[in-house]
């Protein structure tokens, strides 16, 4: 009887009192006798109207005799360690303005005490874990979920769900953070407990004093986490602790540590953010003097003759340019960070920046990033770069207005004119379709000097001193 049981444990059986099973029959056979007559008699037959109201009078009894008679339902259930089956009276109330539907009928009758069917597994969540836990993990602490789907269907005791209603058990389990997917195959009822992690994002790129706006995240260390940090040194829970999710610094390096106040997770290690050196340049047109800077600190050397500057001469004053186009090559190191950067000047007297028509350009807002600022210029500037496959780095969408403005930052990786389009595309789903579009960027690469002259002209945009680098 056991092995019956578990092979039928999810079937169920609507039935009624055996002396009364005959009525049914009896009901059956006028519905099959007037269905018979009501293909012989024509509608112009004299009988006809009398039929058609024995017709409906014996198929309202038939449903009323199939309700009355058929009022259990039997389904597999356990008492004390034997499989048994169960039987509950059919629950017949429904609303007088609905048609009768069985199967809603069924479902009200699982579902009420004591239940057997669960339609509302979050809301039921704690009772079906307990159920799971016990009936199908057992002593084991890991089992592999199709075991555990296997004695779903074996356990009696274990109450049913809904079709993919185990996997809606365990989603629920997964979030709440009580059971665990191993990635094998295998689910935990203990999972084991998880490191605090520290995620850093850059909100802005560096400006002339060096300074960035960090946005920071943290994961596995509850509702209320708690970040430290500490400017150019070691952090520690003793380091000060952030009042937001943010932080402007022109630190070298930043360190980070989130700690959950409740316990629940382990520590992790500290999470360590970089600045960049970032190199610019002032020039006097009249004089022909450079000015070299970097940001936020560090020592300069330079060369003239295109040579590795690293190992050229150390800038401690301006530099005084001849009258010819000059290229200077520039380096910076500070504390084991390195910034390297090439600046062209024009000749004396020439009012335009010097590209090389054939050759690779790569277009560096060392300041200001380059600024698309309406959605024509956004969108004529994305067709252009598909065209010409001019890739972005440091791009930063904006879309909407406030109430309703959506701000993307991508950081330091090169992005392509698709991927951007793509993505407005996504974005603009979620406002108005007249929103407007701005889109910045602080580097751009083109496959020629010439793509990047037809670039920055067709979009007005300037292309300053120093901005060029060729090799």
């Amino acid at each position: 009887m056991s092995t019956i049981f578990r092979k039928l444990k999810n079937v169920l059986i609507l039935t009624g009192d055996k002396s009364s099973i005959a009525s049914v029959e009896k009901a059956a056979r006028h519905v099959y006798a007037v269905t018979k007559a009501d293909k012989e008699i024509p509608e112009s037959h004299p009988q006809r109207k009398e039929l058609d109201e024995k017709k409906a009078q014996y198929e309202q009894d038939f449903q009323t005799t199939v309700l009355s008679v058929f009022d259990k339902i039997l389904f597999p259930g356990n008492n004390r360690g034997e499989d048994i089956l169960r039987s509950k009276t059919l629950d017949s109330t429904y609303s007088s303005n609905e048609p009768y539907n069985g199967e809603r009928q069924i479902v009200k009758t699982l579902t009420s005490d004591p239940i057997k069917l669960y339609t509302q597994i979050p809301e039921n969540f704690d009772a079906l874990r307990a159920r799971a836990e016990s009936l199908l993990f057992g002593s084991q602490d890991e089992a592999r979920k199709t075991d555990l789907l296997d004695k779903m269907k074996q356990k009696t005791q274990m109450p049913w769900l809904p079709s993919r209603g185990f996997d809606q058990l365990t989603i629920e389990a997964y979030q709440r953070g009580v059971w665990e997917d191993l990635g094998n195959g295998y689910i935990t009822k203990k999972p084991k407990p998880k490191t605090t992690e520290v995620i850093i994002s850059e909100d802005s790129s560096p400006d002339d004093s060096g300074t960035v706006r960090l946005k920071i995240d943290v994961a596995n260390a509850g509702s209320s986490p708690r970040i430290h940090y500490a400017e150019d040194g070691n952090v520690s829970e003793n380091s000060p602790v952030l009042s937001d999710n943010t932080l402007a610094t022109k630190a070298l390096r930043v360190q980070f540590l989130a700690v959950d106040p409740t316990g629940k997770n382990l520590t992790g290690n500290p999470k360590t953010w970089e600045n960049r050196l970032t190199l610019r340049n002032r020039f006097d047109e009249v004089s022909r003097m450079v000015e070299l800077f970097v940001a936020p600190k560090g020592s300069i050397k330079y060369t003239l003759d295109g040579s590795e500057p690293r190992n050229g001469i150390d800038y401690t004053s301006p530099i005084q340019l001849g009258d010819e186009e000059t290229i200077v090559y520039v380096f910076a190191e500070c504390d084991g960070l390195e910034g390297k950067r090439q600046f062209t000047f024009p000749a004396s007297g020439a009012k335009d920046i010097h590209i090389i028509q054939e050759t690779p350009a790569i277009w560096i807002c060392s300041s200001q990033p380059k600024r698309l600022d309406s959605s024509t210029k956004t969108y004529e500037g994305l067709k252009m770069a598909k065209e010409k496959n001019i890739e972005f780095e440091q791009v930063m969408l904006m879309v909407g207005s406030a109430p309703k403005a959506i701000h993307l930052s991508l950081g330091e990786m090169k992005i392509s004119a698709e991927f951007i389009e793509t993505e407005l595309e996504h974005l603009q789903t979620l406002v108005s379709s007249d929103a407007p579009v701005i889109m910045t960027f602080k580097k751009a690469y083109t496959p020629t000097g010439y793509d990047l002259e037809q670039f920055a002209k067709q979009l007005g945009i300037k292309i300053g001193n120093g901005e060029v680098e060729q090799k």
